[in-house]
């Protein structure tokens, strides 16, 4: 397909900022990623993708602020509830009854942006094992690209409208109430936040975490292009125990990778690990260059 000069243009664009600034944003899907570019150069006053970029080289700084803008950090408590009571009610008592007594409960949330999700199944682990067991038991790992993000989830600081999802029992049980800068907060329980290990994680370049009971990445797979989605998913196959289990939003379908996971749920979006992965499906865990080289090197030994 012939691309316009508007087109090329962007292409350009995106390179710059993949290999002067380690920023790879070739990962998303064009027309939402064109949509928040736009967007944030209407509001620099910039008309094009050549004087954006001229812009980008002259202030070292702005590639954060353009993140800031094309990073989805959106994030809710108990966001679609019907489905968190479902994994409340069914997958965490099954997750607990494939343990031995002491064992280690494994969670992996996966982009998870400011917080709220992880901070969602701490509450309901320690609802249904009781504090001791969670303190215990429990090691849970939330990483996100968005450093920005990370640094709002290890505060756990959140305004009456981020807390709008939690009932008042909860509310009073998991949150401190403090005032910041004349405003009311909502601080989540220091105990909750202990077995959490906050980090920064690039889902299509990093190794995926291990043995983990339950991965939930809710959201995020809906920005990520074709191409990307299915290596991402090939990564949660791999970090998930042979009993594992995949919590997904309500947006997003398993792209190319049914025959690794099966519905346990459709309507919720679970699914449980299936199968193991071939060997075409194993390499997408390597980052894309590698697996390149890799493809090169196959096709030269099959042509000698």
């Amino acid at each position: 397909m012939i691309q316009s000069e508007s087109e090329q243009e962007f292409e350009a664009l995106l390179n710059y900022l993949k290999s002067h600034l380690g920023c790879d944003l070739t990962i998303y899907k064009r027309a939402g990623l064109v949509r928040r570019f736009e967007h944030h150069m209407y509001q620099l006053k910039i008309n094009n993708y050549i004087d954006y970029l001229e812009y980008l080289k002259n202030h070292p700084r702005e590639h954060l602020h353009l993140l800031n803008t094309i990073l989805i950090k959106f994030s809710g408590f108990f966001r679609d509830r019907d489905s968190w009571n479902y994994l409340a009610s069914v997958i965490i008592p099954q997750i607990i009854r494939n343990k031995e007594p002491g064992e280690q409960i494994r969670v992996w949330s996966a982009g998870c942006a400011s917080g709220q999700e992880v901070y969602t199944i701490a509450i309901l682990l320690t609802e249904i094992l009781g504090i001791e067991q969670y303190l215990e038991r429990v090691q849970m790992f939330a990483t996100d690209v968005d450093t920005d993000a990370l640094l709002e989830a290890r505060r756990g600081s959140y305004s009456t409208l981020e807390i709008a999802g939690i009932d008042d029992k909860l509310l009073s049980k998991y949150f401190d109430k403090n005032f910041q800068n004349n405003e009311q907060r909502f601080v989540i329980d220091s105990k909750l936040r202990r077995k959490i290990i906050f980090g920064r994680h690039n889902l299509t370049l990093d190794a995926p975490m291990s043995k983990i009971d339950l991965v939930i990445c809710r959201n995020v797979l809906i920005y990520l292009n074709s191409e990307t989605t299915p290596a991402v998913l090939v990564r949660f196959h791999f970090a998930l125990k042979d009993n594992g289990f995949l919590f997904l939003g309500h947006a997003e379908s398993l792209i190319k990778s049914e025959n690794i996971f099966r519905p346990i749920d459709i309507k919720h979006r679970i699914f449980a690990k299936n199968g193991n992965l071939t060997l075409e499906q194993y390499l997408l865990i390597l980052p894309t260059n590698l697996r390149k080289k890799k493809a090169i090197m196959n096709t030269q030994t099959n042509e000698t």
